[in-house]
Parts: structure tokens; sequence; C-alpha cells
């Protein structure tokens, strides 16, 4: 890649703080692994690169791959900031007295059992699911703005919540688990207690870069501030416009204002998109006018509005649409569109029920690309195994010891303190829609992975062994023949990443905790919300359902959410390279089942005045 003066100027920029403000499609990410490769060339020491998606390190890591030395790749090491957490704490927990070995829960129906039991065990009523979600919230807010039990006021409005709150902390911790809040929880008080451990990762990285910074939120500032005392071979590079998790707290301002007067850095800003065709730019510089962002290409480009009848007129529309640019290119482009190369894009992923039938009935191939959810396996006897890791890597783990036991309709032993050994020997199976066949071969993979934690791959054979069996309903075999499928892809990632013999069954179910082995797939046309595609780019775009309350959201109220769900639709628009379709049906199938007259998103008004 040719560098502008701007680029050139940041790739060579190497001692000292730095701020880059990039807008869409001008050449972010190229620009910082260009200046990585640089750095690992003309300086000693190893670097850390900080996103926050397993989507967006993968692109770091692969564009690094095939910059720099083979010899130089060790020195480079690109985490999310989650991962980078959990990091801190497997390594220095004990230092603020957490056990060793610790489990990541991902899903919110664990949070639900543990908070259920810290009720029982308070001898309280069991409260509805609303009133149990609730006090998980705000546990939740409390956590993220690093507020233990003992920092709330105790008064007589908050003890009852400070005494769930502190013993929910106590079972995960009995259980050796944490959740994801506890990630940034419990590195940020490492670091801030144990300062010794912050100046030994700022002397093994000389070097931190923190890509599309503009998602920074006060929690993950505080961790970097506490992480980098001393320290100023710091790097931010983001797009305030961009900035669309406020919801989860996240500020443009901390990138733009707290860093600038923290770290007094050198600034330089990307104005020029090297992606989108001039019709797209003219459409995003009125959604943000004060957005630099200048048109590089000669392209004009399409940018186009059409209204529909109904969501079904739509959706067979963009499948038609779609099947003449495969069939007959595009005028914009000098090679053929690949399915790869399009995207639908919706505000909500509510809005693809119509066009997934369409494409269904139509054969075009399509994928919900880059979830960062964890696909869950759909036979219960997969749920077991599944379970059953969780108890092998943490035989503390009581809550996914009664889960088994309740999928086989054990009564659970409040005294069986041994659940590793009741794992690998208890036979009893009472529930009859468990395959007692199956079951017998999972507890044999579970004895093949605790001889060995490498055996995984055989662990999955012995159970796909007994799927042979002629007896078993072919639908069943087809379902846990996918669920094997599953662990067997995030075990080959997990494995492309890692050394034989320096395998961990316990790192391995923490990274699928984290989301770090899912393999998405990218075939065909995306179906992707905003949020999902944030930081991808296509030749063609379609942005669907643009009514007023679906986009902009109904939600949406104050003026902090209006500038939000407005950055919502600039990324939106900005995904696009060659051509932008924004459709919206006139009328609305409600879930009722009667249908409503739809208006014009206002942002249409906006894009064509």
């Amino acid at each position: 890649m040719k560098l502008t003066k701007s680029q050139k100027a940041i790739v060579e920029f190497l001692d000292g703080p730095i701020l880059v403000t990039a807008g869409p499609g001008s050449g972010k990410t190229s620009v910082l692994t260009q200046r990585i490769a640089n750095i690992l060339e003309k300086r000693k020491g190893k670097i850390l690169a900080l996103t926050f998606s397993n989507k967006a390190a993968e692109e770091i890591k692969e564009r690094v791959n095939d910059q720099v030395l083979l010899e130089d790749l060790n020195r480079v090491k690109v985490e999310t900031i989650h991962s980078f957490g959990l990091d801190i704490i497997t390594n220095k927990g004990n230092l603020i007295g957490l056990p060793s070995k610790l489990s990541v829960i991902e899903e919110s129906k664990d949070k639900l059992e543990l908070i259920k039991r810290v009720f029982l065990d308070a001898k309280n009523s069991l409260p509805d699911d609303k009133t149990l979600r609730e006090t998980l919230r705000r546990i939740q807010k409390n956590k993220q703005q690093f507020i233990s039990p003992e920092m709330i006021e105790k008064n007589v409005n908050n003890i009852d919540f400070i005494n769930i709150y502190e013993s929910y902390n106590n079972l995960l911790l009995n259980n050796r688990v944490i959740d994801f809040d506890d990630i940034l929880f419990y590195s940020y008080k490492i670091l801030v207690e144990r300062p010794k451990v912050a100046s030994n990762y700022t002397r093994l990285y000389k070097y931190i870069l923190v890509d599309e910074a503009q998602d920074l939120n006060n929690s993950q500032y505080k961790i970097l501030k506490a992480l980098t005392r001393n320290f100023f071979n710091i790097m931010m590079v983001g797009d305030p416009d961009q900035s669309i998790y406020g919801f989860n707290g996240s500020d443009s301002n901390i990138m733009v204002k707290k860093f600038a007067k923290d770290f007094n850095p050198k600034i330089y800003s990307l104005n020029e998109n090297f992606r989108s065709t001039s019709k797209i730019i003219e459409a995003a510089k009125k959604l943000q006018p004060n957005s630099n962002s200048q048109s590089v290409f000669p392209l004009e480009g399409v940018l186009e509005v059409i209204s529909f009848e109904d969501e079904v007129e739509e959706a067979e529309w963009i499948a038609e649409k779609i099947n003449s640019i495969k069939n007959n290119g595009s005028p914009w482009l000098d090679d053929e569109v690949k399915l790869e190369n399009i995207a639908v894009i919706g505000r909500n992923k509510y809005l693809f029920k119509n066009i997934e039938e369409v494409f269904r009935d139509s054969k075009l191939d399509y994928s919900f690309g880059n979830s960062a959810a964890n696909a869950e396996s759909e036979t219960i006897e997969m749920k077991i195994f599944e379970a059953g890791i969780r108890v092998l890597v943490n035989p503390y783990d009581d809550l996914h010891y009664s889960k088994i036991n309740s999928y086989l309709s054990r009564v659970d032993n409040d005294n069986n303190e041994d659940h590793l050994e009741d794992l690998l020997n208890n036979k009893e199976l009472n529930n009859l829609d468990v395959n007692e066949k199956i079951f017998s071969s999972v507890m044999e993979a579970w004895n093949v992975l605790h001889q060995n934690n490498d055996n995984f791959l055989k662990g999955l054979r012995v159970i796909e062994e007994n799927l042979k069996d002629k007896i078993i309903d072919e639908n069943f075999m087809f379902l846990i023949q996918n669920d094997i499928n599953l662990w067997k892809q995030r075990w080959e990632k997990y494995c492309k990443s890692t050394v034989k013999g320096d395998r961990s069954l316990s790192y391995f179910r923490n990274q699928v905790s984290l989301g770090k082995m899912n393999n998405d797939s990218s075939s065909g046309v995306s179906f992707l919300t905003v949020h999902m595609s944030k930081g991808l780019e296509f030749d063609v775009v379609f942005i669907i359902g643009l009514t007023q309350g679906t986009f902009p959201d109904y939600r949406v109220k104050t003026d902090v959410q209006r500038q939000e769900e407005l950055n919502n639709m600039f990324v939106a628009v900005t995904r696009a390279k060659r051509e932008c379709y924004l459709t919206y049906p006139e009328n609305k199938m409600m879930p009722w089942g009667t249908t409503k007259r739809q208006q014009p998103s206002e942002y249409l008004n906006i894009i064509t005045e």
C-alpha cells in the first residue's frame, strides 16, 4: 500500500504517545499494522495491540503476519481488552487472593441460577425472574464501575442488596468461576493494588496500541491508565463518528479529550476515504456534517432510496437485485461481484425474517457473519458433554456439576464433594430422553480427556463411533454430528494458535467463553446488524427497514442516544464501497397480525435533501 504523507508520518512515528483520528475507509488498520512492522524493525522489545472484538483482533493478526518476518511474530501480542484482562487474572490473581484455575461463565442463565442460590441460601423467599434479572443488572452496573460491595453506602435501602452482592461474589469464587464483568473488575484491582504487576507488563511490552479507541468506556480506560503509569509509548486510533456502544458506557471523549489531556499525544488525522465512491461519501457527510472524510475515488457509485409495499416485496427485490449483480456484475467494479462481498444490514436482527425466507426459496447462500455469541449444542447429550468439560477443568464448579445431574434426572447429592470422581465413574441415568449408549460414550470421552488434554479430538471420536448404531434416529444423528463438528472446529482453531504439549483444556474452555474459538461463517451474502457490521466493508450494501421507530430505534429518547443512533446510520452507510441501497416498507406486519402504515426514516430525508 502506497502511503499518503499523513499515513507515512504515523507509520514512522516511533517513541511517545500518539493519537490518530481516522475516518471510514482511511486505511486505519493498514497504518496500525504497518506501524507495528516498522517498530519491530527499528526497536527491540514486544508490542501489545488491544482491540474490542475477536474479529478485529484476528484481522490485525493476519495483516501483521503478512508484513513481518516469521521470527518477529512472537514479539507481537494482539488481544481484546477482556482476553488481556483474563491473562492478568490467570497469572497474577493470587496476589489479591483469587483462587487458581478460574473458569469464565458467559451465559446469563448460569448467572441467573447462581443468584437464585444466593437468595435461597439467605433463607429469603425466591423472587420472580424479573426481580432476579434486575438484581443481576444492578450487580453488573456496580462491577462495571469497579464498585465492590464494601464500597456501597450501608443504609436501610442498600443493606439487603449489599448482602446479596457479596454472597453472589463469594458463591462465584467458591465455584472458582468469574463472570465477564469480573474480568475487568479483578484485572483493574490487581493493577491498582499491585503496581509492580503493571510495571512488569510495561517492561515486557515496550509499545501499547489501542485500536477502535472510540469504543473505550471509563472502566477500560482506567485499566489502561493503571497499566501505563510512567509509560508513554501508547497509541490510540479510532473515529469519534463511529462510537456506537453507548449502552456499554463507551464514550469517544475518552479518546479525544481524556487521553489527550492525560498523555499529551502527538495528534494526527486521517481524512481521505479510499474505500467508498463519491455518492456514498456524500450521503455519509450529510449524516455527519462535521466528518472530515474526503472522497478519493473518481467514481460516483450508487446510492439509492427505494420504497416497497411491504417487507416481503422489499425482500424479493433485494434477492432479485443480488442475482442481477451476481450474473451481470457492477459497472463500478472491473471484477465479478461475489456473494461474500455483499451485505444486508438491519438495525435489529428480527428484520431478517422475510429476507431469510426469500433467500432460502431463491437458493441464495447467506450467513449471519461475525456473530459474537457462542453457538450452543442442540442435543442434550452434547450439553452434558460440554458441562462435563467445565467440571474436568474445574472440579469446584458445583453449578455445572448440578446441571449434569439435572440433565440426567439424578438426585443432586450435596454431600458429594468429589465432583470429578463422580463425573468419571457415575453411570446413573434416569432421564429417558438421554440416549444411554451416547451418554456412556460421553463418559468414556471425559475419561480420555482426563488422562490427556491433548486427546480432545480422540474424545470426540469416541462419541462419533456410537453414531454408527442403526437404531439411532437419523434426525438425532444429524443434530449430534453438528454439535460434535462445532467442538471439532473450536479445537482445531485452538490448535492452530498453540503448540502441541503446551495446550490446556482449562485455557481452551476460557477461550471458548471469550468467543475466540468461534468459526464465524462468511459464506454467501452477510446478514448483519449494524453493530455486527462495524469494521467490515463490502462492494454492495443493502440497508433494510429504514422506517421511523425501526431505524432510528423507537427507544431513542435523549440527545446522547440520538447522536449514537445517527452514528449507527453513519457506520451502516460507510460499510459500502461501490453501491448502497436504502430500502423500507410502506406497510409493516405487526406481531399481532395486522398491518401498520410506516413513515420513512428521518435519515432518508437527511440523505436526499
